[in-house]
């Protein structure tokens, strides 16, 4: 399911809210960041019993528009879920 305008403005509006730099950390380029159209997930994996389990966890991924470096961000805080 791609991330609605909604979530878009949440995401900028909780980037702002947070005093969070638009600086790449790679290259230090303030060019901007693209969001991917989807929340991303995982496996949450237990080696103990070598298995592994869809994640709980979502996060948001930016992609620098210079150098194409990816940071994360956890959807749950963002988009005001509780318990997250």
């Amino acid at each position: 399911m791609s991330i609605s305008k909604k979530e878009q403005r949440l995401v900028e509006g909780w980037m702002s809210d947070h005093g969070v730099t638009q600086s790449c950390p790679a290259c230090g380029q303030a060019t901007g960041w693209q969001l991917h159209d989807q929340i991303i997930t995982g496996l949450d994996m237990d080696l103990k019993r070598q298995k592994a389990t869809p994640s709980k966890a979502g996060f948001f991924a930016m992609a620098c528009k210079n150098c194409r470096f990816v940071r994360l961000f956890a959807a749950a805080p963002i988009l005001g879920k509780a318990g997250h």
